[in-house]
């Protein structure tokens, strides 16, 4: 690496003495690792506070590492220490530093300075389990007649030893929509996939669920994979690139670069839509985005920009959203919350640097590629002094820049130009990274630089084409590489906050990765992200850091293809600042309030129950009917619409899904607490989705149900008071759909006449059919549902016989009722 310094010669030997004792101190002891948990640490962070006040100076760096790293670690020239740990132990390892100082109008060499530091790293056994699953579930939602369509699901390995699994597939009705591959296997260490079609082919509109269930032969291991497939009537619904944008300034300081999000049409023909801007504090003209309408067919991507301007704000975070309409589209609205964090005048927050990644492409023996730039924006009064350095992970010198050094301010941006140099390079794939340290904050920016030399004699523009096999113009496939461009290694963000992901992803062959998967997963245990192709090379989506305290973060993404069968990884880590200002909610933490079932849709008309942190200031409950869709300043939309709140605290919320939120499609569910916005979070809303309570609240065992003897004696039933054949039972429910006649969400249910079920309801007891009497809204209650029904005879007694609910097709969950 190298970085320069004005002359200041006079200075030299305490310029000298300054090098040495910054060798000499020992830096800060890297956190602890977890076998198979992907590692990261910035050693460069931790050493490279050089002065930068001394021109004519040429310095050169680079960081190796002794012996004793732990087993799956490596250590990168910048100073990046990278890996999944796989052997658990205390490791003792030294990095060398090494550092030349050179001046060519000196008339003495200074010597170079070398040092090494000891370190240790304590590598932890996993307490958790040995393989994993990701993403937790999978939803398709798609348009009536749509072709089949396919998802990954990555079985993780954290043990030493190869894991060989089986794959199955299972539906509750429809057919067989829903198909897997059967067999894998995850290496030691490593990672196996399976590959998950839904296929609608001549199904009615309808929401459809299924199962993927892994197992393993040489384990007790399973896991069931929930899958939703959606299917609307609408031949168009709308996507979103990212559902949120966080900005950063400072009190008089500028404006933070504009940052977008694509629109899309997830579906066939064109959709038109309109972008509005909506503020909670700080007045309406802080946020803006551009263009207010737009048209989005099924293959371009228009994009919005999002421009916040802070001039006379006072410190403090302030929250808005961009919503995204159209006519007549299921999905419509949509919505991005935008975070504007104004920092106090005092607080240096480093400028932004983007992008974080740039790709190369080129011919072996070609032209030099075009150069691409790397954007400095300050964001205080205070001029920000910076310096560059480059290293490769292969070959030596293809790239460079021209600004060794630089200062940004508020008027004037700075731009770093890259230029790769491929004279003399075979074809393949190079790598290499270009630091960008600011003196002021000591902080540096990791920028990835990938380089494709390409066998074949085609112009250097990266190839558009979708990554089918190359062999016809002499490259076949064989790997993919992920590239972060819009977060770098040793970042930092914030809890709660939305932080922006985007990657672009490119094969061995040098084509863009434009279909397939991009999944982003996370060392903190935040639940994995699915990017979303913007059918360029780029893959977007946002990640919500649900971690309550500080701690070291590590993301990987790994992008895959169906045909060709490739796949290629990489990692990044960054830091994750704490925030308990903002609402959370729980990843798929929106549930029927009766069953619990995470990862299933919710029924219009449903009692639902919500998961998550700081959802509201204190625990309250609604004291009467209709119910408010404000409780102590907190709100929940799904679908633009205001859910009625039977109770909000903050962890929990009880709440009605208003009959009238368009069905079969997935919504938005976003809390506002005060002046505050949670990221939306994605729920999928069907017609129906039966569930009985139990006498627990767990969704499972015992359910919870009165009984009434043929002399009309009255008890609850339970082990010490079964019912026998003839009784009648009422079986209190939630998610039965459609009544008639209609209740508005939130209101009291009449008691006479009965606001009955639409759709006939069957039950079920020890595997026999009762006669329902009636189904219908509990009287005077809310959200809540009683099916009246009669013991049938022939029962088997049993303190648990199993009892299931039935309508339009769609099964409760097994819970129990005891039979004498």
């Amino acid at each position: 690496m190298e970085r320069h310094f004005r002359p200041r010669f006079p200075q030299i030997s305490a310029c000298v003495l300054l090098f040495a004792a910054l060798l000499s101190a020992q830096p800060s002891i890297p956190a602890d690792a977890t076998v198979g948990v992907p590692y990261s640490a910035d050693f460069g962070s931790e050493l490279r506070d050089l002065p930068g006040s001394i021109e004519g100076i040429s310095i050169t760096y680079s960081f190796t590492a002794g012996s004793g790293l732990p087993p799956g670690l490596s250590l990168k020239p910048d100073g990046l220490l990278s890996g999944t740990p796989t052997t658990p132990g205390q490791y003792n390892f030294t990095i060398n530093f090494s550092l030349v100082i050179s001046a060519p109008d000196l008339p003495i060499a200074i010597p170079p300075v070398n040092s090494s530091f000891p370190f240790g790293i304590t590598v932890r056994a996993g307490a958790g389990p040995q393989v994993s699953v990701q993403p937790r579930g999978l939803s398709f939602s798609v348009a009536v007649g749509s072709g089949a369509t396919s998802q990954f699901l990555t079985v993780n390995n954290l043990g030493n030893q190869a894991r060989a699994f089986t794959a199955t597939a299972s539906t509750n009705l429809g057919g067989d929509w829903l198909s897997a591959s059967t067999t894998g296997a995850a290496p030691a260490f490593g990672s196996g996939s399976v590959v998950v079609t839904a296929n609608p082919g001549t199904l009615a509109t309808g929401t459809y669920i299924g199962i993927v269930s892994i197992t393993f032969p040489s384990g007790p291991e399973r896991f069931d994979v929930p899958v939703i497939l959606a299917i609307t009537s609408t031949q168009q619904s709308i996507g979103i690139s990212q559902s949120g944008l966080t900005f950063r300034s400072v009190f008089g300081g500028g404006a933070p670069p504009t940052q977008s999000f694509s629109v899309l049409n997830v579906g066939t023909g064109a959709l038109t839509w309109t972008a509005a801007t909506s503020t909670l504090s700080g007045g309406p003209d802080w946020l803006s985005a551009t263009p207010a309408t737009g048209r989005s067919d099924a293959s371009t991507a228009p994009v919005i920009q999002v421009q916040v301007k802070p001039a006379g704000l006072a410190p403090g975070d302030y929250y808005g959203q961009v919503r995204i309409s159209a006519p007549d589209i299921a999905n419509s609205p949509q919505a991005v919350s935008v975070v504007l964090t104004v920092l106090p005048s005092n607080v240096n927050p480093a400028p932004v640097v983007q992008p974080t990644g740039l790709i190369f492409v080129a011919p072996a023996g070609g032209a030099n590629p075009a150069a691409q730039n790397i954007d400095i924006t300050n964001l205080t009064s205070k001029p920000a002094n910076f310096s560059t350095g480059v290293f490769f992970d292969q070959g030596k010198d293809w790239f460079s820049t021209p600004q060794k050094t630089g200062t940004v301010t508020l008027s004037q941006p700075g731009r770093v130009t890259v230029q790769p140099a491929i004279a003399g390079l075979a074809s393949g794939v190079y790598s290499g990274t270009l630091t960008i340290h600011f003196t002021e904050d000591n902080s540096t920016r990791h920028i990835a630089v990938l380089l494709v030399v390409t066998p074949r004699a085609t112009p250097g523009a990266v190839k558009q084409d979708l990554a089918e096999p190359h062999s016809a113009d002499g490259c076949t496939p064989t790997k993919l590489y992920p590239v972060f461009t819009q977060l770098g290694a040793s970042f930092t963000t914030t809890a709660a906050w939305p932080t922006s992901l985007e990657l672009r992803v490119i094969d061995d062959c040098g084509a863009l990765m434009t279909a397939g998967s991009v999944v982003a997963s996370f060392s903190s245990g935040d639940p994995a992200v699915a990017l979303l192709s913007l059918r360029d090379g780029r893959w977007t989506g946002t990640w919500q850091p649900r971690g309550a305290s500080a701690a070291a973060v590590t993301i990987t993404a790994t992008a895959q293809l169906v045909a060709p069968a490739i796949k290629g990884t990489a990692s990044i880590g960054g830091s994750l600042q704490p925030n308990t200002s903002a609402p959370v909610i729980a990843s798929g933490g929106a549930v029927n309030a009766a069953s619990l079932t995470p990862l299933a849709p919710l029924a219009a008309g449903g009692l639902i129950r919500i998961s998550g942190t700081n959802l509201a200031a204190g625990p309250v409950l609604s004291e009467e009917l209709p119910l408010k869709t404000e409780l102590n300043g907190t709100q929940v939309i799904l679908a633009g619409r205001p859910l009625p709140l039977q109770f909000a605290s903050n962890g929990l919320i009880d709440a009605i899904v208003p009959f009238d939120v368009p069905i079969n499609t997935t919504h938005q569910m976003i809390v506002q607490r005060g002046f505050t916005y949670s990221v939306p979070e994605p729920v999928t809303v069907a017609a129906v989705q039966p569930a009985v309570f139990t006498t627990d609240k767990s969704g499972k065992g015992a359910a919870l149900i009165a009984g009434i003897k043929p002399d009309g004696t009255q008890f609850i039933v339970d082990t010490d008071n079964p019912v026998t054949e003839g009784d009648t039972v009422i079986i209190s429910c939630a998610g039965l759909g459609p009544v008639d006649p209609p209740v508005d969400a939130g209101a009291a249910a009449p008691s006479d006449p009965l606001s009955q079920t639409i759709n006939p309801v069957t039950v079920t007891i020890g595997g026999q059919t009762a006669t329902v009497v009636s189904a219908a809204l509990a009287p005077d209650l809310t959200g809540i549902y009683q099916i009246t029904a009669v013991v049938p005879a022939g029962i088997t007694p049993a303190p648990d016989a199993t009892l299931i609910v039935t309508v339009a097709d769609q099964s409760s969950p097994v819970v129990t009722i005891a039979v004498q």
